[in-house]
């Protein structure tokens, strides 16, 4: 009976992952579409969006493999799961109503890109099997690499803007 909570659980947990996957590249498409005015900035969020789908497509492989290879999940994981998922949804709810400034909208996906960064490095250690630790350890290291083009972004954004009319 214990075997088969552990599989239900952690079954549970790869789908809310899923799912959390899904809710972040809606985020960054939207992102994305709401400031296409800024074509560095739109490429960057579709870009993201684009690698949050592919996430996706690697969990859903885990729980396609759930019965060859060994993978538990504890409660805790699956409650910061259910968190982040929850977070997720309460923020695409609300940019829908207000779509915030960009600096912003960086700033708050570096902090979710850095939670979720966690989240996967987590995962990687739940799997018996090397090659899905080092998916999950992969899919750790793309989240730093969103953090960074995120950063890199959000530095560009807080340099001074120089006015064009003063040099003329």
């Amino acid at each position: 009976m214990s075997e088969m909570i552990n599989l239900m659980t952690s079954k549970i947990f790869l789908q809310t992952c899923i799912s959390i996957e899904e809710l972040c590249a809606e985020l960054y498409h939207y992102y994305s579409r709401a400031y296409e005015d800024i074509p560095e900035a739109s490429r960057l969020w579709k870009k993201t969006a684009l690698e949050e789908e592919d996430h996706r497509q690697h969990f859903m492989l885990a729980v396609r493999l759930m019965n060859e290879t060994e993978f538990k999940v504890s409660g805790n994981h699956l409650i910061k799961a259910y968190s982040i998922q929850n977070k997720l949804r309460y923020l695409l709810n609300q940019v829908s109503h207000s779509t915030p400034e960009l600096l912003t909208a960086v700033t708050k996906a570096i902090e979710m890109e850095d939670v979720l960064a966690d989240l996967h490095a987590h995962i990687s250690l739940n799997f018996n099997d090397s090659n899905m630790q080092n998916l999950f350890r992969a899919l750790s290291e793309a989240d730093r690499d969103h953090i960074s083009a995120l950063k890199q972004y959000r530095t560009i954004l807080y340099l001074p803007q120089s006015d064009m009319s003063e040099n003329q």
